[in-house]
């Protein structure tokens, strides 16, 4: 994996040059950790292990399980959304463009698998782990806010309530692609129909056709 720094997590810590380096490292490979198996696999020690460091240095920096978890999901979070909610290629006086764009973009996040298997932990550990809950829904509420405002964009004269539903009606349409990705994942690698057809159900919906 790429050496980025941690999101919101760095940015808080006081630390050393030498510090920082370390942080990241210790980011880095609990992220690999996560990805390769899941969140019984991300402890202290193993990351230790994994870096040839002791099991003092990583909790000199994450005194805690749950900081570390944190820390972990925030930069991979932060790399998601630089990528999914990036700059728009498309024309910003063009609402129709940047909606589609921005549909588009979170059909194609289901191709990398990678991305899918980061979420599916999140949501899977989320039903049982009041943290990751709320990580989980913060993630979605992230996914509505952007959602709203493109959609809003589009249906200037729709009540607030109305646009609410039919936006929580393209999530649920969207996060099937979930279920998808797992036992049909030629369908959305090579079938760019069925991701024209789905984007036109999305449009169908926000435009309450």
């Amino acid at each position: 994996m790429a050496d980025p720094e941690p999101g919101s997590r760095m940015k808080t810590l006081d630390v050393t040059r030498k510090g920082a380096k370390r942080i990241s490292e210790i980011v880095d490979a609990g992220a690999d950790l996560l990805l390769t198996g899941g969140f019984s696999s991300l402890t202290k020690r193993r990351i230790a292990k994994q870096l040839g460091i002791s099991h003092g240095n990583v909790s000199y920096y994450f005194p805690t399980r749950e900081s570390l978890w944190n820390a972990v999901i925030d930069f991979e979070l932060q790399k998601y959304y630089q990528r999914q909610q990036g700059k728009f290629y498309a024309d910003p006086t063009d609402p129709q463009a940047c909606f589609d764009e921005f549909v588009v973009r979170w059909m194609d996040e289901y191709d990398d698998p990678v991305i899918r298997v980061f979420f599916s932990h999140i949501i899977a550990f989320g039903e049982i782990n009041e943290s990751m809950a709320k990580i989980r829904n913060e993630a979605y509420e992230s996914f509505f806010d952007t959602s709203m405002t493109l959609a809003r964009a589009l249906k200037q004269d729709v009540e607030e309530e109305e646009l609410e539903g039919r936006v929580l009606e393209v999530m649920v349409v969207l996060e099937g692609l979930q279920a998808i990705s797992a036992f049909r994942p030629a369908l959305l690698e090579r079938n760019h129909e069925f991701k024209q057809r789905l984007l036109r159900r999305v449009n169908k919906i926000i435009h309450g056709e």
